[in-house]
């Protein structure tokens, strides 16, 4: 590749508002335009994936990349995407999963990238203008705090199963976020295990891209034994449960006893 390459980025369909930029379309403008002929000439440009590009999508770009002979004059680039398993980031659906390649860089600094699928269940239903909305950076945020605490302090004690309870999160908005790359500092400001049935955290998350924080989280929360805190929650929710019955039938009795309308 020549000193003059150029790059162009692929992010997911959801983000075609941010396509507007110059040097980004979606995966769907993309092989539109590659099967058109419209890279067959012209500059050299390396394809970055930006985020919304799953597997399934990067899979499908290289493989038309190569069909048409431009795989090593357009070569295709992708960051790393080694997703926090289920049992870390508490997600169930492998499209809501947000921390990607999670690393401990020292013993309170721990690093990840924000990997944002193009199905996430906070993109489905929400996503105008040209950035990524802030409940993102929030989610992003929540599971991280999950991650690090499930594979850097709880495996310490595998015979336990840990429930985690948020006392204080806060977040502080400073940039927009963009579907390109962006990475995620966890820093433990303090951490109290030395009880394995209750370990306290206060911890500050940020979210970088393009050399600015867009986001800043303060969480303080707590890892509780599942055997400490299950009967709890069981109380709680049967407190809940005989609250709603009581209103519920005073609700009924109260509307028995109203006069029929006219």
């Amino acid at each position: 590749m020549s000193g003059d390459t150029q790059a162009l980025v692929v992010v997911g369909d959801r983000f075609v508002g941010f396509a507007a930029q110059e040097g980004v379309v979606t995966v769907s403008q993309f092989l539109t335009e590659l099967r058109a002929g419209a890279y067959e000439e012209g500059t050299a440009r390396a394809v970055r994936a930006g985020q919304g590009v799953g597997d399934f999508e990067w899979q499908l770009v290289r493989e038309q990349l190569r069909a048409h002979g431009l795989e090593h004059r357009m070569p295709p680039v992708r960051p790393g995407t080694e997703l926090a398993s289920r049992s870390e980031c508490h997600k169930c659906s492998e499209p809501n999963a947000l921390i990607a390649d999670l690393r401990r860089v020292d013993d309170r600094l721990f690093h990840a990238a924000l990997r944002l699928h193009n199905d996430n269940e906070l993109l489905l239903d929400h996503q105008t203008g040209q950035h990524v909305q802030g409940m993102v950076a929030v989610e992003a945020a929540r599971q991280m705090f999950l991650a690090v605490s499930e594979r850097f302090f709880a495996s310490a004690h595998p015979e336990r199963r840990y429930y985690y309870v948020i006392e204080s999160m806060n977040t502080d908005f400073e940039n927009f976020l963009f579907p390109v790359d962006a990475r995620i500092e966890y820093l433990v400001k303090t951490a109290d295990t030395s009880d394995p049935e209750r370990m306290s955290f206060e911890v500050e998350i940020g979210l970088f891209q393009a050399g600015r924080r867009a986001s800043a989280s303060r969480v303080v929360f707590s890892a509780f034994d599942e055997r400490t805190l299950k009967p709890k929650e069981h109380r709680r929710a049967a407190q809940a449960v005989a609250h709603t019955v009581a209103d519920t039938v005073t609700r009924a009795a109260a509307d028995l006893r109203e006069p029929a309308g006219v």
